[in-house]
């Protein structure tokens, strides 16, 4: 994925080209990425377009939940554990 900085934004004409060509350009500021930006074709519905990306947004999420989950170990409690878990968590907030 190419990058663009913000200071770059100025020259549409050029950016337009390159997300043409490039189809996706990561947008810098100082050197760290702030957002996506990507192409649009005249044939793209832009309202799948963006809910496709929220889609892959939450199966990252997700996936990264599992990871934590798998590396804690989390991922062994029986739901008799689970249920005396929240209802400690619970306790200790009324107090």
């Amino acid at each position: 994925m190419g990058l663009i900085a913000i200071k770059n934004l100025k020259h549409p004409r050029q950016l337009k080209e390159r997300l043409r060509v490039e189809k996706e350009l990561l947008l810098t500021s100082d050197g760290r990425p702030v957002a996506a930006l990507v192409h649009v074709s005249a044939d793209d519905d832009p309202e799948a377009m963006i809910q496709s990306i929220r889609d892959a947004r939450s199966r990252l999420a997700l996936s990264r939940v599992r990871a934590a989950v798998h590396q804690a170990g989390t991922n062994r409690l029986t739901p008799a554990e689970i249920n005396r878990e929240i209802a400690a968590v619970r306790k200790a907030r009324r107090r």
